[in-house]
């Protein structure tokens, strides 16, 4: 099992989202995670931190190479399951925040979401896209 950092999609930096928002416009981070080994169940893909006080308003998920057995959970902190749970799907897909607790989230501390994988895929290369749209806190 290993924690993983996927990479934020415009710089690479893996730091907290700078700035303060006004709390009204949105905001979005992408990250992406590519591997040529496939994870191993209870490996763990983080986006970016997300700074406290911010409203989690969407997560969407976007994967290729994980093969028919493979499976993760969409969450944060130690609710992994928050937003989402993947079924196996052959050729990869988008799974959104589709879970009976998927409701806006307010973060009472800086943190990512995270891509838990529950069961390895057979595919050796693959990768995993975390799209998280958030309302910044108001400071």
């Amino acid at each position: 099992m290993a924690t993983i950092n996927a990479t934020k999609v415009s710089s690479g930096a893996l730091t907290a989202m700078p700035g303060v928002g006004d709390g009204q416009s949105a905001k979005v981070v992408a990250s992406r995670y590519d591997w040529s080994v496939a994870p191993a169940a209870g490996d763990i893909i983080q986006s970016p931190l997300i700074q406290a006080g911010s409203v989690i308003t969407d997560v969407k998920v976007v994967h290729t190479g994980l093969g028919t057995s493979g499976t993760f959970e969409v969450g944060y902190g130690d609710d992994t399951d928050y937003f989402a749970v993947s079924s196996a799907q052959a050729t990869g897909g988008v799974v959104r925040d589709s879970a009976p607790t998927a409701m806006p989230l307010v973060l009472a501390a800086n943190d990512s979401i995270d891509v838990k994988i529950n069961a390895a895929g057979a595919n050796a290369s693959g990768s995993i896209a975390i799209i998280v749209t958030f309302l910044p806190r108001n400071a």
